[in-house]
């Protein structure tokens, strides 16, 4: 009868709901600074990937709630999400289960014997620029603190500690080695040295004269003994931590020695891995290593005579 029918252009930028993926955090509420700088990437990564983040917290002592189906984030009971990214580190078990229904990602933490991918640092080129800054600084005997085997991210970094000293043909001590538990290697503040303060001391006696602290925290734990003992840093003893942007630093402690990362990378990392695995489910398990770089601070000494290391 003559009537026309005009169609509106579709607009490019809007999602169609059958097109929106959501992707669920799970994360534990014990250290909520760190969230932010994650979900930050994560939220660049994801507006750019046309997916849609959730977000879940858990105390540490009830990860086990995300499996329940009464207690659980209704998001996974309703059959809403289509992947998860890990922050901080779960339980074996729970992670396992829920990488055999879902495709996963984790950041920092490795699950060995699931398929969930890794978004880590480069710990292996971190811990060499640690070791050659000290050695640079004149330093042969260096101990390592706050080895913790259930923690994939301490054995790594302990693991490219002996073969930087390796390389640079200088002795690998095992009594050198102080271990702390699991408790303390997940601590969000500093932990007390009752069991390992006397190591410490008893390794100081026997000429270790610097320190490589497998975190942030395991290295503000050492400055506390250190205060307490009477060992001036870095004129009696040295050390540097890791990853040390990743937790806040304390007014009376100096600005130590360390490799920083930015977070907000690995976030974003984080969802772009796991838009991939979406797309390609049939791929082999994935670790995604970001670079750390180098940040020299008050607690260790470069020696005139040695060339500079530069920050990476």
């Amino acid at each position: 009868m003559g009537y026309v029918v005009r169609v509106a252009p579709r607009d490019p930028g809007r999602l169609e709901p059958s097109s929106l993926r959501h992707i669920l955090s799970l994360s534990q509420a014990t250290l909520p600074h760190i969230d932010q700088r994650f979900m930050a990437g994560m939220s660049g990564a994801a507006v750019a990937a046309n997916v849609a983040i959730l977000s879940h917290l858990v105390a540490l002592d009830q990860c086990a709630t995300v499996l329940d189906s009464k207690l659980g984030p209704a998001s996974l009971r309703a059959n809403l999400v289509k992947g998860v990214i890990f922050l901080h580190r779960w339980p074996q078990h729970v992670a396992a289960q829920l990488s055999s229904k879902l495709p996963c990602v984790s950041i920092v933490h490795d699950y060995p014997g699931t398929s969930i991918d890794l978004v880590g640092i480069d710990d292996r080129r971190g811990i060499d620029v640690l070791v050659e800054h000290l050695v640079s600084g004149g330093h042969r005997r260096i101990g390592f603190f706050g080895l913790c085997p259930e923690v994939s991210w301490s054995s790594t970094r302990f693991a490219a500690f002996v073969e930087s000293l390796t390389r640079r043909d200088l002795a690998f001590e095992p009594k050198n080695v102080v271990r702390i538990d699991l408790q303390s290697a997940l601590s969000p503040v500093a932990f007390g040295s009752a069991s390992w303060g006397s190591q410490v001391r008893a390794r100081l006696r026997d000429g270790v004269d610097a320190w490589l602290c497998a975190s942030t925290m395991t290295a503000q734990s050492l400055w506390r003994f250190f205060q307490k003992s009477g060992v001036r840093v870095p004129e009696d003893a040295a050390f540097v931590s890791y990853h040390g942007g990743s937790l806040p630093r304390s007014a009376d402690m100096p600005f130590e020695t360390t490799t920083d990362v930015v977070d907000e990378e690995l976030g974003a990392a984080a969802v772009r891995r796991l838009v991939t695995r979406l797309d390609s489910p049939g791929e082999s398990r994935r670790s995604i290593l970001v670079p750390a770089r180098l940040i020299v601070g008050e607690t260790t000494r470069v020696s005139q005579n040695a060339s500079p290391v530069a920050a990476r």
